[in-house]
Protein backbone atom coordinates (compact mmCIF):
# COMPACT_ATOMS: atom_id res chain seq x y z
CA UNK A 1 0.00 0.00 0.00
CA UNK A 2 1.45 3.31 -1.10
CA UNK A 3 -1.54 5.25 0.19
CA UNK A 4 -4.76 4.26 1.92
CA UNK A 5 -8.35 5.44 2.35
CA UNK A 6 -8.90 9.07 1.25
CA UNK A 7 -5.36 9.41 -0.07
CA UNK A 8 -5.71 6.40 -2.39
CA UNK A 9 -7.47 8.35 -5.14
CA UNK A 10 -5.10 11.33 -5.16
CA UNK A 11 -1.85 9.33 -4.94
CA UNK A 12 0.53 9.88 -7.82
CA UNK A 13 3.42 7.56 -6.93
CA UNK A 14 4.24 4.73 -9.38
CA UNK A 15 1.05 5.17 -11.40
CA UNK A 16 2.57 3.16 -14.27
CA UNK A 17 2.46 -0.02 -12.12
CA UNK A 18 0.15 0.84 -9.19
CA UNK A 19 -3.58 1.43 -9.04
CA UNK A 20 -6.46 1.83 -6.62
CA UNK A 21 -7.85 -1.37 -5.13
CA UNK A 22 -9.98 -2.51 -2.24
CA UNK A 23 -8.86 -4.76 0.60
CA UNK A 24 -12.00 -6.53 1.83
CA UNK A 25 -10.25 -7.92 4.90
CA UNK A 26 -9.31 -4.42 6.10
CA UNK A 27 -12.30 -2.69 4.48
CA UNK A 28 -9.85 -0.20 2.98
CA UNK A 29 -9.29 1.40 -0.40
CA UNK A 30 -5.62 1.74 -1.25
CA UNK A 31 -3.21 2.82 -3.97
CA UNK A 32 -0.60 0.17 -4.67
CA UNK A 33 -0.02 -3.29 -6.05
CA UNK A 34 -1.28 -6.77 -5.20
CA UNK A 35 0.88 -9.81 -4.60
CA UNK A 36 -0.30 -13.08 -6.17
CA UNK A 37 1.15 -16.42 -5.14
CA UNK A 38 0.62 -20.00 -6.21
CA UNK A 39 2.23 -22.30 -3.69
CA UNK A 40 2.73 -25.98 -3.09
CA UNK A 41 1.42 -27.44 0.16
CA UNK A 42 3.97 -28.88 2.57
CA UNK A 43 3.10 -31.06 5.54
CA UNK A 44 3.14 -29.06 8.80
CA UNK A 45 5.09 -26.21 7.17
CA UNK A 46 4.31 -23.01 5.33
CA UNK A 47 3.58 -23.56 1.63
CA UNK A 48 6.44 -23.27 -0.86
CA UNK A 49 5.73 -20.59 -3.53
CA UNK A 50 6.03 -21.84 -7.09
CA UNK A 51 4.75 -18.73 -8.92
CA UNK A 52 4.75 -15.13 -7.71
CA UNK A 53 3.69 -11.95 -9.49
CA UNK A 54 2.59 -8.39 -8.82
CA UNK A 55 -0.15 -6.44 -10.55
CA UNK A 56 -2.00 -3.18 -10.10
CA UNK A 57 -4.34 -3.20 -7.12
CA UNK A 58 -7.22 -2.36 -9.47
CA UNK A 59 -6.82 -5.62 -11.42
CA UNK A 60 -9.24 -8.35 -10.34
CA UNK A 61 -7.60 -11.56 -9.08
CA UNK A 62 -9.12 -13.67 -11.86
CA UNK A 63 -7.95 -11.22 -14.55
CA UNK A 64 -4.44 -11.28 -13.07
CA UNK A 65 -4.41 -15.09 -13.13
CA UNK A 66 -5.65 -15.23 -16.73
CA UNK A 67 -2.99 -12.72 -17.83
CA UNK A 68 -0.31 -15.00 -16.37
CA UNK A 69 -1.37 -17.86 -18.69
CA UNK A 70 -0.91 -20.25 -15.78
CA UNK A 71 0.33 -23.72 -16.54
CA UNK A 72 -0.67 -26.03 -13.72
CA UNK A 73 -0.92 -29.45 -15.37
CA UNK A 74 -2.25 -32.43 -13.44
CA UNK A 75 -2.74 -30.66 -10.13
CA UNK A 76 -5.37 -29.26 -7.80
CA UNK A 77 -5.84 -25.53 -7.30
CA UNK A 78 -7.64 -24.42 -4.15
CA UNK A 79 -8.57 -20.78 -4.70
CA UNK A 80 -10.72 -18.08 -3.14
CA UNK A 81 -14.12 -16.85 -4.32
CA UNK A 82 -12.62 -14.74 -7.13
CA UNK A 83 -11.92 -17.76 -9.33
CA UNK A 84 -15.03 -19.93 -9.96
CA UNK A 85 -15.71 -18.66 -13.47
CA UNK A 86 -16.65 -21.17 -16.20
CA UNK A 87 -14.03 -20.13 -18.77
CA UNK A 88 -11.23 -20.21 -16.15
CA UNK A 89 -12.39 -23.68 -15.10
CA UNK A 90 -12.32 -24.72 -18.76
CA UNK A 91 -8.70 -23.49 -19.13
CA UNK A 92 -7.72 -25.51 -16.05
CA UNK A 93 -9.71 -28.57 -17.17
CA UNK A 94 -7.70 -28.48 -20.40
CA UNK A 95 -4.59 -28.89 -18.22
CA UNK A 96 -6.20 -31.71 -16.22
CA UNK A 97 -6.28 -29.42 -13.17
CA UNK A 98 -9.07 -29.46 -10.60
CA UNK A 99 -10.27 -26.11 -9.19
CA UNK A 100 -11.89 -25.96 -5.77
CA UNK A 101 -13.41 -22.76 -4.41
CA UNK A 102 -15.96 -21.96 -1.76
CA UNK A 103 -19.62 -21.77 -2.75
CA UNK A 104 -21.12 -18.29 -2.95
CA UNK A 105 -24.23 -17.68 -0.93
CA UNK A 106 -27.16 -17.10 -3.31
CA UNK A 107 -29.04 -13.82 -2.86
CA UNK A 108 -31.99 -14.22 -0.55
CA UNK A 109 -31.17 -17.83 0.28
CA UNK A 110 -28.96 -19.84 2.57
CA UNK A 111 -26.32 -22.40 1.73
CA UNK A 112 -27.25 -26.05 2.09
CA UNK A 113 -25.56 -28.20 4.73
CA UNK A 114 -23.44 -29.79 2.03
CA UNK A 115 -22.35 -26.37 0.68
CA UNK A 116 -21.48 -25.20 4.21
CA UNK A 117 -19.41 -28.33 4.74
CA UNK A 118 -17.71 -27.81 1.37
CA UNK A 119 -16.87 -24.19 2.33
CA UNK A 120 -15.37 -25.28 5.66
CA UNK A 121 -13.28 -27.88 3.86
CA UNK A 122 -12.03 -25.39 1.23
CA UNK A 123 -11.27 -22.90 4.01
CA UNK A 124 -9.27 -25.53 5.88
CA UNK A 125 -7.18 -26.26 2.78
CA UNK A 126 -6.71 -22.52 2.05
CA UNK A 127 -5.56 -21.74 5.59
CA UNK A 128 -1.83 -22.44 4.91
CA UNK A 129 -1.67 -19.93 2.03
CA UNK A 130 -3.41 -17.32 4.19
CA UNK A 131 -0.81 -18.10 6.86
CA UNK A 132 1.96 -17.62 4.29
CA UNK A 133 0.66 -14.15 3.39
CA UNK A 134 0.39 -13.25 7.07
CA UNK A 135 3.91 -14.58 7.71
CA UNK A 136 5.34 -12.54 4.80
CA UNK A 137 3.73 -9.38 6.16
CA UNK A 138 4.82 -10.15 9.72
CA UNK A 139 8.47 -10.75 8.70
CA UNK A 140 8.84 -7.92 6.17
CA UNK A 141 6.06 -5.33 6.71
CA UNK A 142 5.71 -5.48 2.92
CA UNK A 143 2.32 -3.72 2.96
CA UNK A 144 3.84 -0.53 4.35
CA UNK A 145 5.25 1.19 1.27
CA UNK A 146 4.25 4.77 2.09
CA UNK A 147 7.88 5.98 1.89
CA UNK A 148 8.31 4.72 -1.70
CA UNK A 149 8.54 7.54 -4.24
CA UNK A 150 8.89 5.85 -7.67
CA UNK A 151 7.91 2.77 -9.66
CA UNK A 152 11.48 1.46 -9.44
CA UNK A 153 11.44 2.08 -5.70
CA UNK A 154 8.17 0.16 -5.38
CA UNK A 155 9.55 -2.80 -7.32
CA UNK A 156 12.71 -2.77 -5.21
CA UNK A 157 10.59 -2.57 -2.04
CA UNK A 158 8.41 -5.52 -3.06
CA UNK A 159 10.95 -7.87 -4.63
CA UNK A 160 13.61 -7.06 -2.01
CA UNK A 161 11.28 -7.87 0.86
CA UNK A 162 10.04 -11.00 -0.90
CA UNK A 163 13.63 -12.15 -1.47
CA UNK A 164 14.34 -11.80 2.25
CA UNK A 165 11.09 -13.56 3.17
CA UNK A 166 11.74 -16.51 0.87
CA UNK A 167 15.34 -16.79 2.03
CA UNK A 168 13.97 -17.09 5.57
CA UNK A 169 11.30 -19.54 4.40
CA UNK A 170 13.81 -21.84 2.72
CA UNK A 171 16.40 -21.83 5.49
CA UNK A 172 14.31 -21.46 8.65
CA UNK A 173 10.78 -22.66 8.07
Amino acid sequence: MLAANGHAYSAKVAREIAGVGYCAAKKTYFHGVRLHVIAERRFERLPSPTQIWLCEASVHDLTAAKEQHLELPNTTLIADLAYPEPDFRQILNGQNTNLYTACKKPKGADLTKLEKYHNRLVSKFRQPIESLFNWIHEKTQIQKASKVRSADGLLLHCWGKLAVAFYLLVFNY
